[in-house]
């Protein structure tokens, strides 16, 4: 009788197991579209940090997946802000339809400007400082040294490789980003006089590397993107 109870509550245990199981996984429909031209993309990098598994959107810029309701996904294109989601927060369904505008770096049109108030610099210095710290979803698992064959596949797998392609572009979303917020700040103080459609070509022109905009000075910066501003508003042509 004792094994039959222990047979019977250990059948039940699995059997909850699997209900839970399956109530956590869910199907997702997503749909991609550049922000500008509002058209599907096609091969966006669907990635799945904790099960390591990437897949790309096909010709109508759709991608149908099946997985846990709590996981992060990332969404990756070269040349296009990465984007991070998560049905986590949602109310569980089955299957969820979510469409996503990926923005360009730069897209070289003319667009409306949206005036914003400008941070403060103690709230950019914060986030200056924060530069370089990825979400961390995308750090690097613990390697389990089962072998030197192992620990080298860990390295050069195409897991391995998306994920710090991803994490680039993210750091390099984030630089972007404390770069025009420290624009708006000197366009506002009088220090530059910059229209916003120039930002992205004037920040590939001044080329400052991530640990600069992290380790220096507000000073050190200001005075190196007031003399780059020069440089760039005579070879431009914003002044005679």
């Amino acid at each position: 009788m004792r094994l039959i109870r222990v047979a019977f509550l250990s059948v039940l245990t699995a059997f909850s197991l699997c209900v839970f199981s399956q109530s956590d996984t869910v199907k997702i429909k997503v749909l991609i579209i550049d922000g500008i031209s509002k058209r599907p993309l096609m091969g966006v990098s669907v990635i799945n940090p904790k099960s390591g598994i990437t897949q790309a959107t096909d010709g109508q810029g759709e991608l149908l997946e099946t997985i846990d309701k709590r996981d992060t996904l990332f969404l990756f294109y070269p040349g296009y802000k990465a984007r991070q989601f998560s049905v986590a927060d949602s109310a569980l369904k089955k299957q969820y339809s979510l469409t996503f505008l990926l923005e360009p770096f730069t897209t070289g049109l003319k667009t409306d400007v949206v005036i914003k108030a400008p941070k403060t610099l103690e709230q950019i210095e914060e986030e200056r400082k924060k530069l370089g710290i990825t979400p961390k979803e995308l750090e690097r698992p613990e390697i389990v040294f089962t072998s030197p064959i192992s620990a080298l596949y860990d390295v050069l797998s195409r897991r391995a490789k998306e994920r710090e392609k991803l994490k680039t572009q993210i750091t390099e979303d984030e630089r972007r980003k404390i770069f025009k917020e420290l624009l708006n700040y000197y366009n506002e103080r009088k220090v530059i006089d910059l229209p916003e459609d120039h930002y992205d070509d004037f920040i590939n022109f001044c080329n400052l590397p991530l640990e600069f905009l992290k380790n220096h000075t507000d000073y050190e910066i200001m005075k190196t993107i007031s003399t780059m501003y020069e440089k760039y508003a005579r070879l431009s042509g914003l002044v005679k």
